[in-house]
């Protein structure tokens, strides 16, 4: 009888154990998601990601083309770099096409605006390049396996800046994709004033066409036109996807620096 009572206990002081065990892994498992949820369905702000695909140049559309006051545009097989002088201002993406149109709507009724993305033309062909004084255009189209739209990229300089408007004819977006650089920090009050990294943001409705963010080149970003939804996607790696709901874009780069902003955020 003693042993069976010894081994009984034993029994016991096992089932115990293992259900202490159990319950520690569902509360560190209940924890895990609590801090984990959140902070994905924060990110879901209803901006699509679009991923871009190829760009192919014609070979009498590579080369540097002045802006004058020492600004240039260089197109490259992997894409456009602005400068003043030697001094890089910004890049389009390297790694894929600097345009991409979509096709949806956005809807603008809920806490924050919603994209809805019924396609998207994710491939661009340059075909040939002209000048008008100082303001340089780029045409070509964006298109996918099945159609495409005709596409227009003009440079121009603006009081010591440069302007990259870009416009695609029926499309009912762009995304103007830039290549990613360090400490890109948003300028109130077009986006939090606070480092942007892997997160997507809309912008501010209100704000006019005055500067979005900034990065470690020292250089400001504008984004327009005013009026339409426009945000930022930083959510993947080695691009920031400038969206704007309409068939016209507008980018504006000015080599204002700006002093850094300390990043509080978790």
């Amino acid at each position: 009888m003693l042993e069976r009572w010894r081994a009984e206990r034993r029994e016991g002081s096992v089932s115990l154990s293992m259900m202490a065990l159990v319950v520690s892994l569902v509360a560190a498992l209940g924890l895990g998601l609590s801090s984990w949820v959140p902070e994905v369905m924060a990110r879901d702000i209803g901006i699509t990601d679009v991923e871009p695909g190829l760009l192919q140049v014609s070979q009498n559309a590579f080369g540097v083309q002045s802006l004058g006051a020492g600004l240039t545009v260089t197109l490259y097989d992997r894409g456009f770099r602005l400068s003043r002088g030697s001094t890089v201002l910004a890049d389009t993406v390297t790694k894929g096409a600097p345009v991409v149109a979509v096709v949806g709507t956005v809807d603008t009724a809920g806490e924050h605006p919603r994209e809805e993305v019924t396609s998207a033309l994710t491939a661009v062909s340059i075909d040939a390049v002209t000048r008008d004084d100082e303001t340089v255009t780029y045409s070509g189209v964006v298109h996918d396996a099945t159609r495409s739209l005709p596409l227009r990229i003009v440079f121009e300089p603006t009081d010591g800046r440069i302007r990259m408007d870009v416009a695609v004819q029926g499309a009912s977006g762009v995304a103007v994709n830039l290549d990613w650089r360090p400490a890109t920090t948003g300028i109130e009050p077009a986006l939090p004033a606070r480092n942007l990294k892997a997160r997507a943001y809309w912008m501010e409705p209100t704000v006019v066409e005055q500067p979005a963010f900034t990065w470690v080149l020292g250089t400001d970003v504008s984004i327009g036109p005013v009026g339409v939804a426009r945000a930022v996607d930083l959510r993947q790696d080695g691009r920031i996807a400038i969206h704007v709901w309409s068939p016209r874009a507008v980018v504006t780069v000015t080599d204002t620096p700006r002093p850094a902003v300390e990043d509080s955020a978790p």
